[in-house]
């Protein structure tokens, strides 16, 4: 059973570069304890559009930070409808390589809680993301369980 102190976070980034800048961000933001309701954090970071897809299908994750211009990806709209489709209730930050509004705007209404450009992350914009992403995320789940039904109730039986 994972532990609800440590959040776990699946990254899925071709580029070293940008991979390498990320993980020393979310690792600035542990030592800063910006987390908040978590104590510390774990990465599993992939390079290819079939790994994350992979990792969503073996494990769980809190989050995943996702690069759309993958090597193996045919789109970048098709890299978050591919992961979209394998994530379930877990929430997906996009990671633009430059700004975008009208893609930004589209990932948006197609189930990205977040779109961050990568040349703009700056860690605690980049710890409140996560967090209020995740947030919504869980509210979103509550929200969507129906309330149990007056008919649906056991009825007592008188004797």
């Amino acid at each position: 059973m994972p532990d609800p102190k440590i959040i776990k976070l699946l990254i899925v980034e071709d580029d070293l570069e940008d991979e390498q800048i990320l993980c020393e961000a979310l690792l600035e933001i542990e030592e800063n304890r910006l987390w908040s309701n978590w104590r510390s954090s774990t990465i599993v970071a992939v390079d290819q559009l079939s790994g994350g897809a992979a990792c969503l299908q073996g494990q769980t994750f809190d989050a995943v930070l996702l690069n759309l211009s993958l090597p193996d990806s045919p789109s970048l709209l098709d890299s978050f409808l591919s992961i979209r489709s394998l994530a379930g209730a877990t929430p997906i930050l996009v990671l633009a390589d430059e700004p975008d509004d009208y893609l930004a705007n589209h990932l948006l209404r197609e189930g990205a809680q977040d779109v961050l450009v990568k040349s703009e992350l700056d860690c605690v914009p980049l710890a409140r993301a996560i967090r209020y992403a995740i947030e919504r995320q869980r509210r979103l789940g509550v929200a969507r369980i129906p309330a149990p039904s007056p008919a649906c109730e056991p009825a007592m039986l008188a004797d």
